[in-house]
């Protein structure tokens, strides 16, 4: 009884441990996105895929970057 006890607490440690650090590590990214941190770029831990800059208020779809300028008519 006392095995299945603490093996039941165990488990919980570990399923706390690991939503604790995966919470942890989003909120990290999450302020270094906003505070622009160029570190995100050589963090061993994030696969980059691609890295573009738009101007600031710009909707990015695939392929396009779409802006005031590019959606104001002539």
């Amino acid at each position: 009884m006392l095995a299945i006890i603490s093996i039941s607490i165990g488990i919980l440690c570990l399923i706390f441990i690991t939503w604790y650090f995966y919470f942890k590590k989003q909120n990290l990214i999450n302020k270094k996105l906003i505070n622009s941190d160029e570190s995100l770029l050589t963090d061993p831990g994030l696969k980059i895929e691609s890295v573009f800059q738009v101007p600031q208020g710009s909707i990015v779809y695939p392929y396009i970057v779409i802006n005031e300028d590019t959606t104001r008519k002539l």
